[in-house]
């Protein structure tokens, strides 16, 4: 077993343990039911704005990078097509289509 391995799998087991611990922690506090409830209630309040923001964050990225694909993919169509001596007629048919289907290409090798 390599050590990245071993290290991925000690870091799993103390998140998990931690969420555990404080899970049991809440539960065995000495508080009220309504006091635990309402800690309950905050915390996953708390997560769940959390999620909202860095959901938004991801999709702000993402369609940027999608952006930034299909500008790339079509300079990079037009360059080909220069490349192989196309009239400017024939440069200019670049369509839509043809354009997502590289930016895809450029997203796929990018990862």
């Amino acid at each position: 077993m390599s050590t990245e391995k071993k290290g991925k799998e000690l870091l799993i087991g103390a998140v998990v343990g931690g969420v555990l611990g404080a899970a049991a922690a809440l539960l065995f506090a000495p508080k009220s039911g309504r006091e635990l409830r309402s800690d309950i209630a905050e915390g996953a309040q708390s997560v769940s704005q959390k999620t909202q923001a860095t959901a938004k964050a991801v999709s702000t990225t993402t369609v940027d990078l999608v952006g930034k694909a299909k500008d790339t993919a079509v300079n990079v169509v037009e360059t080909v097509r220069s490349w192989r001596g196309a009239s400017t007629e024939e440069a200019e048919e670049i369509d839509d289509i043809e354009a997502s289907e590289a930016a895809e290409d450029l997203v796929i090798l990018g990862r």
